[in-house]
């Protein structure tokens, strides 16, 4: 029988370096009957908003993976987002999509918004029977302010702008839809697409069904802080 342990912060002395940032949890999970060194898979759960504290805890258990477990195959990404920031979610993107493992995502309920974006980076895409996948155009903050001037709202403008930039960019090599459909999904909320597993399969965004976690040799979960 594999033998395993857990620990709600760090794991083994390859983990001791982990430091959580204030937004994010992270706890792991491996098998204790091998070294590190021997680990042939691995296994990610991505859970809640995408922020730049998330994404870099994200990073850095990637690097972790990769220098403390050189032996490792593939890696396994399960994402659970409503999206959050867009440029942590591009930066997650280009992580992925250069990681030196190859990984596998897995849309394990939903994946919205900015969270397409890391979805989309892996070289291959999957999805739960029941999963949910939300495209629509990327929002800015208004910094609770009321009332805003000219100059600011072109501002904001602007950077709507170059967040859809990015979905447009990476849904054209992600999905079959047309520019069309893309600038329409991206022109407004009221046109946004909401997809089923199976619809997601017939937009060539996900490839096919995954039924269940995969076991692997180590797993990492990133959530919110549990505090």
């Amino acid at each position: 029988m594999k033998k395993i342990f857990t620990t709600a912060v760090t794991l083994a002395g390859w983990l001791a370096a982990f430091m959580l940032p204030a937004d994010a949890a992270l706890s792991v999970t491996q098998r204790t009957d091998i070294r590190p060194v021997k680990f042939k898979s691995a296994r990610i759960i991505f859970n809640g908003d995408i922020t730049a504290n998330k994404s870099l805890e994200f990073i850095d258990a990637l690097d972790k993976l990769h220098y403390a477990s050189p032996g490792l195959k593939e890696i396994t990404l399960y994402i659970n987002s409503y999206g959050g920031d867009m440029d942590s979610g591009y930066l997650l993107y280009q992580a992925i999509k250069n990681a030196a493992i190859p990984i596998t995502a897995v849309n394990i309920s939903m994946t919205a918004s900015s969270a397409t974006l890391m979805y989309c980076a892996a070289k291959k895409r999957l999805a739960m029977p029941l999963a949910t996948f939300l495209l629509h155009p990327a929002a800015v903050e208004n910094l609770n302010r009321q009332y805003i001037k000219p100059d600011e709202l072109a501002s904001l403008k602007q950077l709507s702008n170059k967040g859809n930039v990015i979905f447009e960019q990476i849904y054209r090599q992600c999905t079959n839809l047309n520019d069309d459909e893309i600038a329409s999904l991206l022109a407004s909320e009221s046109t946004r697409l909401l997809l089923n597993a199976g619809q997601a399969i017939e937009r060539k965004m996900a490839e096919g069904i995954s039924e269940g976690l995969a076991q692997a040799d180590i797993s990492v979960i990133v959530t919110d802080d549990k505090a």
